[in-house]
């Protein structure tokens, strides 16, 4: 049975419930391992979590806080749909997978509207390599196992795209508002309640460009407005409304301001980065697709009269100009472009479509690019396990099983495979470069699968020097005699300590942290770093408070850098021990 018969059926878009299924297993494959065994990422993910938490903890759904400080830089759709997921999986006491599942699904739900698409483009050979490709892409991977707002973002946008696909080819002046009309202004109202204007801008400047470039403005009138805005009203409105009738003007102004204008005219939080930015991370995010990106480029310009290649040139061009052109820049901005750049790639794989005359060399010079990511990415696993494996710096009280003396060179043992997987898949990725075929594609995206699986599931979460915060927690949960502890942290405010130990954390200056032993000297901790620790240490001599240290450990914090080493403490009469 050729390839070509294997996937055509009577299936949604033509593609046949075995081909379905393949698509829909390797991008489980591809997206899920490492889901319940990473621990919370600092920052954004750290803090989606724990104000998520605080919902279920507060039974609060409108306000948005993490501890007490208020969260306003984007709407509460992301927040209310991990809460309600952690709800179904231990409430406030969920870990944090069950947060990052609908993260997930949305990152499966993005792949499949996009092998549906593109089957609806150019067949089911373009559907399915589209699918494969955007599943196995490296931004989709990362934020499809964390639990911010991206992947669910994503999920509007290709649900969005694809209805107004659909409204191009519909013949009707002013098309009843159900179906494809319907359905796109839902999901606009949906993904604003997400991220805010974001899909606005994506599907606007779609929009635009197809009435600029076919001098034809009758697509506004089949969209039907004036009952979509209505639809959007009713979606982002009672939200906005109550939000508004609490906290005031503040959450507009935060996220209308600081949060969104404040990112177009200068880098947020150390993040701009000039025009090319994302032309070069590309390589990157798209990785592995970004083989056939140069191709695909290619064939979008010898096709570009067709109408369905002009939508999908409309989708992918205009959007990532202009955030080339916001000064804040980070490799997951241009993701909602992704499944157009995969669905091109998808008919680049459909046709064996080959570059040629000044292509030819755009392509080729995108090969040697994908080569040299390849090989850096498959040295990464090496390089951390040298670096942050950290085993020696860990307290032998809290090394388990998986700490042993032994823990090291399983680690050394796990990156040299994932290594050596890494080179399979650039050897696949030659084979795809040599004929063009679903089934060699398909082989490609396995391995570039177990590649994720081997990273995310069995190495990353053993590299201890990156997770401080789950150090930091078991270290507390190694100390016995109280039931409820009480925790202050100085020197170190990352969200996800605050996720592990609880809301009521304590973050601040070393005289907070000595307060807290004062006020609570059985079951009070103190946990300073370095930096901290010799200030503590001389305002608890010089008011005669008596601490007893009960461990320490040193990590890499990430998110700032550098190293950090804490130090745990209690008083010396504390309650608190270790067995």
């Amino acid at each position: 049975m050729s390839a070509a018969t294997w996937m055509a059926g009577s299936g949604p878009a033509g593609i046949s419930a075995r081909a379905w299924l393949a698509v829909l297993l390797l991008a489980v494959a591809a997206l899920f391992p490492g889901i319940t065994a990473i621990p919370v990422m600092d920052r954004d993910e750290g803090r989606y979590l724990q104000a998520s938490k605080q919902m279920l903890e507060t039974g609060d759904y409108v306000d948005i806080r993490l501890q007490d400080e208020p969260r306003y830089g984007y709407p509460v759709g992301t927040y209310w749909v991990k809460a309600g997921s952690a709800a179904l999986f231990g409430g406030t006491a969920a870990p944090a997978w069950a947060y990052r599942l609908p993260s997930f699904v949305a990152g499966l739900a993005a792949v499949l509207g996009t092998a549906w698409l593109g089957a609806r483009i150019g067949g089911p050979a373009a559907g399915v390599g589209a699918g494969l490709l955007l599943a196995v892409s490296l931004v989709v991977a990362v934020e499809s196992r964390v639990g911010r707002s991206d992947a669910l973002l994503l999920a509007t946008v290709v649900v969005t795209q694809a209805a107004l696909w659909r409204i191009t080819k519909l013949t009707a002046e002013r098309p009843a508002f159900w179906g494809a009309p319907a359905l796109f202004w839902a999901a606009h109202g949906v993904g604003i309640m997400v991220k805010g204007p974001i899909i606005t801008l994506v599907v606007a400047l779609t929009i635009a460009a197809l009435c600029l470039w076919n001098r034809d403005r009758s697509l506004l009138r089949r969209l039907r407005i004036l009952p979509g805005l209505a639809m959007t009203a009713a979606i982002v409105l009672p939200w906005l409304l109550a939000i508004s009738v609490r906290v005031g003007p503040a959450y507009l102004q935060e996220a209308l301001g600081s949060s969104m204008m404040g990112k177009v005219a200068k880098g947020d939080r150390a993040h701009g980065a000039p025009p090319g930015y994302h032309l070069v991370a590309l390589f990157v995010a798209f990785w592995p697709g970004a083989l056939l990106a140069g191709a695909a480029a290619a064939l979008a310009w010898t096709r570009r009269r067709e109408a369905d290649i002009r939508f999908l040139v409309c989708w992918l061009v205009p959007t990532f100009l202009v955030f080339e052109a916001v000064a804040t820049k980070l490799p997951h901005y241009t993701m909602p472009t992704y499944p157009a750049l995969a669905i091109l790639a998808g008919l680049v794989l459909a046709t064996g479509f080959r570059p040629e005359g000044r292509w030819r060399w755009a392509h080729w010079v995108v090969v040697g690019l994908f080569v040299f990511v390849t090989i850096a990415l498959s040295l990464v696993p090496l390089v951390g396990s040298i670096l942050y494996s950290g085993m020696s710096s860990l307290p032998e009280f809290i090394q388990g099983n998986d700490t042993g003396p032994h823990s090291g060179d399983l680690t050394f043992g796990i990156a040299i495979y994932a290594a050596l997987v890494g080179l399979i898949a650039l050897g696949f990725g030659f084979r795809v470069l040599d004929k063009m075929s679903i089934k060699r594609v398909t082989l490609f995206t396995v391995s570039v699968s177990v590649f994720y699986a081997i990273n995310f599931q069995a190495l990353f979460p053993r590299l201890e020097d990156l997770w401080p915060s789950r150090t930091l927690e078991r270290i507390v949960d190694s100390l016995n005699g109280c039931e409820v502890k009480s925790i202050a942290i100085t020197g170190y405010a990352e969200p996800s300590a605050v996720f592990y130990l609880g809301t009521d954390t304590e973050l601040g200056e070393p005289r907070y942290a000595l307060d807290l032993l004062r006020r609570d000297p059985a079951c009070g901790i103190a946990v300073t770093t370095e930096a901290d620790r010799q200030t503590f240490l001389a305002a608890a001599s010089a008011l005669g408070a008596e601490v007893r240290e009960v461990g320490w450990f040193s990590a890499f914090n990430y998110t700032r850098g550098k190293r950090v080493q804490m130090t745990i403490y209690v008083s010396k009469s504390s309650r608190l021990h270790r067995n």
